[in-house]
């Protein structure tokens, strides 16, 4: 099952590239475009978050011959603006390139390191399919940053690991380029680390470091860098409608009757989950004594949950949840099962036809699927919540491209992810061992070897 799904996700790749080709207006580089815009209007004094200019710059860069303006903003901290100046040095395709190859390379570095670090000796298909996943490429076709952010999560949890906290601290910087996505972080590390203080605090001091050079980078080096705020609101208040593929809970709800409420409430029980992770942190004994190589677990699961509950997030930035996947699934798969593999992927397609039948059919089965799984969780085992996700995340986010479903059904994967990361951070307030954990061998490894052969 395995090697079929290593199939789709390959076959889907070769599938969907040469559709970026040639250029269209909002299709390859559309968000670099912002970006390198944005970098060469402040270096020219100008207002990244003046609407008018921007587009205007936008046009001078690439030209389309019509027009977005909800995604045609800049929405990002000005020092981000700031940091790309360089780019602006080369032309717009050629810096579109020296950035892509940039990315792909932290990718592969970043998640081989991890692997390495959880275990596995070798994992070269498993590489490859995180590489070619859609979430992946997605990225890579916008200009998107995060498959640096991916490098800059794994470079901080295996810092922390090693004892390097003003490293790890460093690597904050990436909470400047997605706060809203990236906030509960360094909240975390901080958490997970704090009964060992002195690292801990060295953390703490580094990212604050961080925080305040970026502000006062924000404010001093980019002109206008005060608009920021002002236009983040209105941005925020616009951009659902005319960006439907969102990957987290908010987006599937967002149809319904009073939708946006609803989804409001998610981002708060999100919000509320992550504090709840930071306190029993503190309040937990088990968690108080977990050992470096589980520390870092904590971080991203807490970054998982607030993935499936933020309500401006795209497929892309789920890569940020395959060093939690890795942990998951266990050295060659021991964390999934057979089984569940085969019904996780006639789940998906069973959810699939349903949402291109209807909306309400799609909702409705979800729900059922939720109420399903809370009555019979105790028959339920982790392995398969983890198989779900597995399935899931290399099989949903490739729906919506087709532009046949009325909303994407990336946030069901993410939603997954984050459920099987809350199990394992139960299993641990418990005081559970039988689970893996980075550089554990898996617990009932040999049951389960035989899916890694699939």
């Amino acid at each position: 099952m395995l090697i079929g799904l290593f199939g789709f996700v390959l076959g889907f790749a070769v599938f969907a590239l040469p559709h970026f080709l040639p250029p269209s207006a909002y299709g390859l580089a559309d968000d670099w475009r912002v970006f390198y815009a944005a970098a060469r209007l402040s270096h020219m004094g100008g207002n990244p978050y003046n609407q008018t200019a921007i587009q205007a710059m936008e046009q001078v860069v690439q030209w389309y011959p019509h027009l977005q303006p909800p995604l045609d903003n800049f929405a990002y901290l000005p020092v981000v603006a700031w940091l790309l100046t360089p780019a602006t040095l080369l032309p717009f395709w050629d810096s579109f390139a020296v950035f892509s190859a940039l990315g792909a390379v932290a990718a592969v570095v970043a998640l081989h390191a991890w692997l390495r670090e959880s275990g596995w000796e070798r994992a070269g298909l498993w590489l490859i399919g995180a590489m070619a996943s859609w979430v992946m490429l997605l990225g890579f076709a916008s200009g998107q940053f995060d498959a640096l952010l991916l490098a800059g999560l794994v470079a901080s949890l295996v810092l922390m690991r090693r004892d390097l906290p003003w490293l790890a601290g460093a690597c904050m910087v990436i909470v400047l380029i997605k706060p809203h996505l990236l906030w509960p972080l360094p909240l975390l590390l901080f958490a997970a680390w704090a009964p060992v203080w002195p690292r801990a605090w060295r953390f703490a001091a580094a990212t604050g470091l961080v925080a305040l050079g970026g502000g006062l980078a924000s404010l001093l080096l980019v002109p206008a860098g005060g608009d920021f705020l002002a236009h983040a609101l209105s941005f925020a208040g616009n951009v659902a409608a005319a960006q439907p593929d969102l990957s987290g809970v908010p987006g599937l709800l967002l149809p319904l009757p009073g939708g946006a409420l609803m989804g409001d409430g998610v981002a708060v029980a999100g919000a509320v989950l992550v504090a709840g992770m930071v306190w029993a942190c503190f309040a937990s004994q088990p968690l108080r004594h977990l050992a470096d190589a589980e520390r870092a677990v904590v971080p991203l699961i807490g970054l998982a949950v607030w993935l499936a509950c933020v309500p401006y997030a795209h497929p892309n930035d789920d890569v940020m949840l395959f060093p939690l996947l890795i942990v998951l699934v266990g050295v060659r798969g021991r964390g999934l099962d057979a089984r569940w593999l085969m019904m996780a992927v006639i789940g998906c397609l069973a959810v699939t036809a349903a949402f291109l039948l209807s909306f309400s059919l799609g909702e409705a089965l979800l729900a059922i699927g939720v109420v399903a799984w809370i009555w019979w969780r105790s028959h339920v085992p982790r392995q398969a919540l983890v198989s779900m996700a597995l399935v899931a995340l290399a099989l949903l986010p490739a729906v919506w491209p087709f532009h046949l479903v009325e909303v994407s059904l990336t946030p069901i994967a993410v939603a997954l992810t984050a459920v099987s990361g809350a199990w394992w951070l139960l299993e641990r307030m418990r005081g559970a061992t039988g689970v893996d954990a980075p550089g554990e061998p898996a617990a009932g490894g040999a049951a389960l070897a035989p899916v890694a052969r699939a």
